[in-house]
């Protein structure tokens, strides 16, 4: 949910995200026509604005904008002067697949971890009997250095 400030003079919705904007006074630019507006929110609501304030400088630019009334015409993050980027991005670690854990967060080895050998099978059940030195040498391997290292821990 985000608030917004409708431009009249050129009928543009400008969103403003909760994130940057729940407790935040300053000038905003619009990013149809350039008109720079003044908001004061407190905890997500607009307690003063929009204002327009011609000739000055905005403090920020909205994140997403779009025309409704004309086929909502889009002006996307990131489009120069005119909104900024989407800094929420997922890192660069997120690849589109799950971080593999290894070991708990005492420090002893997991099961669930994956890529399971294939001898899981279909479903990748190992059984109540575990042998780890047998299916996952390498994790064994590291297991024990972690040992030797005094990272693995009891309750």
């Amino acid at each position: 949910m985000c608030d917004i400030i409708w431009c009249k003079k050129c009928d543009t919705v400008n969103y403003l995200d909760p994130f940057n904007f729940w407790n935040w006074e300053g000038k905003i630019k619009c990013a149809g026509c350039d008109t720079v507006y003044y908001i004061h929110m407190i905890q997500g609501h607009m307690y003063r604005g929009p204002e327009e304030r011609p000739g000055e400088e905005p403090d920020i630019l909205p994140l997403f904008a779009d025309k409704p009334n004309q086929g909502y015409e889009q002006i996307l993050p990131g489009t120069p002067g005119k909104t900024r980027p989407y800094n929420c991005l997922p890192r660069e670690i997120y690849l589109g697949r799950a971080d593999y854990r290894k070991f708990s967060i005492r420090g002893y080895p997991m099961r669930a971890w994956a890529p399971q050998p294939p001898s899981a099978g279909i479903a990748g059940s190992h059984g109540f009997k575990w042998e780890i030195e047998k299916l996952s040498p390498e994790v064994w391997e590291e297991f024990l250095e972690k040992k030797k290292k005094g990272e693995v821990k009891d309750w």
